[in-house]
C-alpha cells in the first residue's frame, strides 16, 4: 500500500474539536458542574469536623495518575498532529508531555516519599519544580493560541512527521532536564 502524505488546507478539516458547542451541550455542562458541586458540598458538610490524617501513599498515587493522564493526552495529540499536521497541535502536545515528564523529578524531590529526605535536590527543589510545572504549561498554551490562527502557509507542517515528533519530544525532555538541573 503506498504511503500518501496529503496536506489539506484548514477549511477542509472536519474535526469535532473545531465545532462550537450547541445550546443543549452548554446547558448539560452547566448542569453537570452544578450537580457535582452540590454533591460535593452535601458530602463535605458533615465531614468538616473530622480532622484529616496523613496518607503516605497519596502523593505517589496522585503523581502516577497525573503522569498517566498527561502522557496519554500527549500521545493522542501527537497522533492528531500526525494526521492533521497542525503546528499548534505539536506545541500543545509538547505542553502535555512537559507536564508529564516534569512529574518524574518532582516526585523524586518530594521529601518523605522515598525516604526521610528527597532523592534529588535540596530543600526548595520540590517547590521550584512545582512552579516550573505550573508556569511551563501555560507557555505552551500561549504558543498553541498564537499558532492556531497563524498564516495558512505557516500553519501546517510539510516535513517528516516522525522526525518532528522525535525532535519535539527530545526538546521537551531537554527543557525538563535543564529546569531540574
Amino acid at each position: 500500500m503506498p504511503k500518501t502524505d496529503a496536506i489539506v488546507s484548514g477549511e477542509q478539516h472536519f474535526i469535532l474539536l473545531s465545532l462550537p458547542p450547541s445550546g443543549a451541550q452548554k446547558r448539560l455542562a452547566f448542569a453537570l458542574v452544578f450537580g457535582i458541586l452540590a454533591i460535593y458540598f452535601i458530602a463535605v458538610g458533615p465531614l468538616s469536623d473530622i480532622p484529616p490524617y496523613p496518607i503516605a501513599a497519596f502523593i505517589p498515587s496522585y503523581t502516577t495518575a497525573m503522569f498517566v493522564t498527561e502522557a496519554l493526552t500527549a500521545i493522542l495529540l501527537f497522533a492528531q498532529f500526525s494526521i492533521l499536521r497542525g503546528r499548534a497541535l505539536l506545541v500543545i502536545a509538547s505542553g502535555y508531555l512537559f507536564t508529564a515528564v516534569i512529574l518524574i523529578p518532582w516526585i523524586l524531590t518530594f521529601p518523605g516519599v522515598f525516604g526521610s529526605t528527597s532523592l534529588i535536590g535540596g530543600m526548595q527543589s520540590t517547590v521550584w519544580l512545582y512552579v516550573f510545572w505550573h508556569a511551563g504549561f501555560p507557555m505552551f498554551v500561549i504558543g498553541y493560541a498564537l499558532l492556531k490562527d497563524a498564516d495558512p502557509g505557516k500553519q501546517f507542517w510539510r516535513g517528516s512527521v516522525g522526525t518532528q515528533i522525535a525532535l519535539s519530544v527530545a526538546a521537551t525532555t531537554a527543557v525538563v532536564l535543564a529546569v531540574t538541573f
